[in-house]
């Protein structure tokens, strides 16, 4: 009578198991100090600009507003507004965050958390009508969710090109924005920390409190109105009315304009009107 087959660690193939796992968690390190380090750039590529120019002024959008997110004066900002913003919509699975929540992911404080970086496309006419020129979207990119994608349009950098801090503004809240949605709550893979509509839809669905902030716009507004105070451009009294002129659960794109005599940052009668509430 034979005895019992005896099976080793390499024959078994537990050892496969184990290699994966090994090669997984190094992965997944890997990408934790890639991605949170302090000194890390703010994108990964820029795609399709139209000139050595342009090509720059993208750049220094993207650092100025990927550093602005990153500033403690940011960070100190959006934590003012907790008693104004109570309950925010962050992702279909945390829709009662909260602003202290927001500015944890935002500081990349829950572990695992991270920047993926960012492959920048800059779309659309240098001018006349072409809807490209409006387009602004980011999310998951190509490596099975180890970059993140970006996509500009054109009218963006108009606007960062203006003399008008206001409208200038405007360009970092819509970068900041976008910025939130590459911000992917595990080392691999990608799972959105804030996400908003998708293409070809109007309202956020199976919203379980309408009408309250969305966080990608909250953060572009708190991002938009802590540039401004930085230049100048507002008082720190004003910040919270800068925040309200330019929405946190919808952007109205006309009153990046509504400010070029120098008004006050604040809600008056007059202003465009906003769009209705994701």
């Amino acid at each position: 009578m034979e005895g019992l087959q005896r099976t080793s660690l390499w024959s078994s193939g537990l050892w496969g198991v184990i290699a994966v796992v090994i090669m997984v968690v190094w992965v997944a390190r890997e990408n934790i100090a890639e991605d949170t380090a302090t000194d890390r750039g703010p994108f990964k590529s820029i795609i399709d600009a139209a000139s050595a120019d342009e090509r720059a002024l993208v750049e220094t959008l993207l650092t100025e507003s990927y550093g602005v997110l990153r500033s403690p004066a940011f960070t100190r900002n959006l934590l003012s507004l907790g008693d104004h913003y109570p309950v925010i919509y962050a992702r279909p699975d945390k829709q009662d965050a909260t602003v202290a929540d927001l500015a944890r992911e935002v500081a990349l404080e829950p572990f695992g958390s991270r920047y993926a970086p960012a492959m920048v496309q800059i779309v659309g006419r240098q001018a006349g009508p072409d809807p490209m020129r409006y387009h602004a979207s980011a999310g998951e990119g190509v490596g099975f969710g180890r970059y993140a994608e970006m996509t500009f349009g054109r009218l963006l950098l108009d606007q960062f090109r203006s003399t008008d801090l206001v409208e200038r503004s405007c360009a970092v809240n819509a970068t900041a924005h976008e910025y939130a949605h590459t911000i992917t709550l595990t080392p691999i893979g990608f799972r959105n920390a804030f996400t908003d509509t998708r293409v070809n839809q109007s309202q956020i669905p199976d919203r379980r409190y309408p009408g309250t902030p969305i966080a990608s716009y909250l953060i572009g507004a708190v991002a938009q109105c802590t540039w401004l105070q930085d230049k100048g451009r507002i008082d720190a009294s004003d910040f919270g009315a800068c925040v309200e002129v330019f929405g946190v659960s919808a952007f109205s794109g006309p009153r990046c304009t509504a400010f070029a005599q120098g008004q006050a940052v604040t809600p008056r009668p007059g202003l465009p009107r906003m769009p209705p509430p994701l």
